[in-house]
């Protein structure tokens, strides 16, 4: 089943660190220590869920706004895991459920996961924030599971 290389967390030492395999963006990986000097958006804009780190000094207002309805044409499932707090293993797979990569996040850290399967395991108590688009279909329908 896991007939792949599977690299280890420790190549994942930059801020950001786009992770491929088989020609597709997998999974981005973001590190507490990235920076942003104002607003940097940290997705490409053709990506159906888009996350923006924002960094201001003391007294910097956002003027009051109302995002425009809009409608958007979404055939994928994206999701971010925020680790608040704790220690999590996440372990990256293809379509076929070959595991090609396994990470370590801790608090501070979050990853944007954009194909493929993915698995998460705590390793120390943790608090885990997750985003994903709506509507949320429920689990039958929304996620597909290993056998």
């Amino acid at each position: 089943m896991n007939k792949k290389n599977i690299e280890p967390a420790e190549d994942l030492d930059s801020p950001i660190q786009e992770i491929k395999e088989g020609g597709k963006t997998r999974a981005i990986l973001y590190r507490k220590t990235i920076r942003a000097n104002g607003v940097k958006f940290l997705t490409p804009t053709s990506y159906p869920l888009q996350i923006g780190l924002i960094e201001h000094s003391e007294g910097k207002n956002v003027p009051l706004h109302i995002h425009r309805d809009m409608r958007y044409d979404v055939n994928t499932t994206q999701e971010v895991l925020y680790i608040e707090k704790g220690t999590v293993d996440i372990t990256l797979a293809d379509e076929n459920w070959e595991v090609f990569k396994k990470f370590t996040l801790t608090a501070g850290d979050f990853v944007l996961f954009v194909s493929g399967a993915h698995g998460v395991d705590i390793k120390k108590g943790a608090r885990v924030i997750e985003i994903k688009q709506g509507p949320y279909p429920g689990d039958d329908y929304a996620k597909r599971y290993q056998n």
